[in-house]
This record gives C-alpha cells, structure tokens and sequence, in this order.
C-alpha cells in the first residue's frame, strides 16, 4: 500500500477524488498536505467531589460533560495532564484513498503531541479531523497554526466498494468532537452467543447425580499434598 506524492495528491484533487477545503496550493508537500488548527478547543469537565462523584472522571459508556472554549488570535497556554480536543479548520479526505493524520515535526519538537492513538482514518471520511491533544510542558498555541498534515494511501481499486465505506457516527462530524464511544453498538460490548454458552456450562452447578463416583476425587487429610 503505496502513498500518494505531491503530484498525484495536486492531480487526484483537481479530479475531484480527494478533498482538501480549503485548499491551499503553498500547503502541499512532498506527500501530504498541512493542515492547520481550528480555534476552538473542548475540554472534558472533571470535577472530583464527595457531591458530584459522576464527574470524577470519564466513563466509556456515557456522555461525558465538556466545556468548548475559543482560542484567543494572541494565543493559548496548554498544561500538561489534560486532554485537549481540537480539530483541523480543513476537511481532508477521499472515497478513493486511505487518509491518514500525523502531528508535525515542529510540533513535536515543542511537545505537542496532537493524535493519541486515532492517526488512521477511513476511506470515505471527508471531515474536519479531531485532534487529542497533549503538551509534556506548558506551551502557546495560536488559532490557524499548521499543527498537522494528511496524507494518502492507495488501495485496491476492485475492492474500493461503496458500501463498505465510512458511515460511522463520525461521519458529519464538524468542529471538536468529543468521544462518542456510548453510541456505539451494543452487540459490540455484549459476549457472543455461543460464548455465553461456554461460561453457562461452566458457572452451573455441579450435578452429582450425573457422574460416577469414581470421577469425584476425596481429600485425605492424612495425604499430604504437593
């Protein structure tokens, strides 16, 4: 799985196949194209307190209370140990191509860690991308930074079927987008039938009237064991 270089991104864009808007021509390198920060940042509201244990901390499985805040032109101070979520002011992506985010080498030089773990996007994803971002010291961000860049993956064109591309909750996503790990798919965190089945034989109780004695082991007191 090859990626796209400048030529075939600038080319690929012109045809319609790949969305970059705004499109920049002076953003575009080698193999990505830069993209830059929206100025609005959310934060996840954690309160610890004997009155409010639900705020104490985040929970997978439910909506989570955030607080969206503006970027001032003359910037930001980030503090480590929190999570910032952003987003890129451009919409990046293709029904063609695998599009993928990584943090920019400047940015990391200054401890700006912008993805976790959330890097690898989805054919058919064409939406501003959020940004987890994390600073290892207190750094100034400013609103429009190039803090980022995308870049494309080819795939198999005979296997690029419409519908199985990205549809998910994700997918008309606009400005910084919270977890929204609770819609997802109950069957996702339910044990499979045939499992369930497994743990039934295994958690009912013993019937002694179904085995032999010979497969019951005794305890002798007077053995000692291993």
């Amino acid at each position: 799985m090859s990626i796209l270089l400048r030529a075939e991104i600038e080319k690929e864009y012109e045809r319609g196949a790949i969305i970059l808007n705004p499109y920049i021509p002076e953003n575009l390198g080698p193999n990505s194209y830069d993209v830059t920060l929206h100025n609005t940042l959310t934060v996840y509201v954690i309160k610890s307190s004997k009155f409010s244990p639900r705020h104490s901390y985040l929970d997978s499985r439910g909506e989570n209370v955030t607080k969206t805040f503006t970027i001032p032109p003359d910037g930001f101070i980030l503090k480590p140990g929190i999570l910032y979520i952003g987003c890129t002011v451009e919409e990046a992506g293709s029904d063609y191509y695998i599009p993928m985010y990584e943090g920019r080498s400047s940015m990391a030089r200054l401890g700006i860690q912008s993805h976790i773990s959330a890097g690898y996007g989805d054919i058919g994803f064409k939406k501003q991308w959020t940004l987890e971002i994390t600073v290892t010291h207190p750094v100034k961000i400013y609103p429009g930074m190039a803090i980022g860049q995308v870049y494309f993956h080819h795939v198999n064109p005979a296997y690029n079927l419409p519908q199985y591309r990205y549809n998910g909750k994700y997918v008309n996503q606009s400005g910084p987008t919270p977890s929204l790990s609770y819609m997802d798919n109950d069957k996702k965190n339910s044990v499979p039938t045939d499992m369930e089945e497994v743990l039934m034989q295994i958690l009912r109780p013993h019937d002694a009237s179904s085995s032999s004695e010979e497969h019951s082991p005794t305890f002798d007191p007077n053995v000692n064991g291993c």
